[in-house]
């Protein structure tokens, strides 16, 4: 209540300004590496592959492997909500395939975990697209 009232004050706040959990899962992730309950850890260095990961705002998630695109589908983000005393997660769900998955996103690292109970953890850090300006042509004097 105290924060709308805020906003309602100082005109600030509008719902563009306060992301969702979906939106932080929005745009281009390059994978770092899959861990697998603390044994072997698969890298592009040790696998030599670059895996590249995008997520839409119309829902389709795009999975790409050295530059090309591997596969694609359609996905929704829901809340799951756990049990008595466990903490909610928000969860991936991917149409077409059996497999969801749970994900964090902490500033610029996605954090992927399957929840077909396998103790895999997906690291992904966020694409960020370079803007170049261009000056214009500078007249010699």
């Amino acid at each position: 209540m105290a924060v709308i009232l805020l906003c309602n004050t100082l005109g600030s706040c509008s719902k563009d300004s306060m992301p969702t959990f979906e939106e932080g899962l929005i745009g281009r992730w390059e994978w770092q590496q899959t861990a697998n309950d603390g044994k072997h850890t698969l890298t592009p260095s040790n696998t030599g592959h670059r895996v590249v990961v995008e997520f839409d705002r119309r829902g389709r998630a795009r999975f790409y492997q050295d530059g090309t695109l591997i596969s694609a589908a359609a996905f929704s983000v829901r809340r799951d909500m756990g049990g008595f005393g466990q903490a909610s997660r928000h969860m991936i769900i991917y149409r077409g395939y059996q497999n969801n998955q749970y994900y964090s996103v902490i500033g610029n690292r996605l954090q992927l975990q399957d929840t077909n109970g396998k103790l895999l953890a997906h690291t992904y850090t966020r694409v960020i697209t370079e803007v170049s300006a261009q000056l214009p042509a500078q007249k010699p004097y």
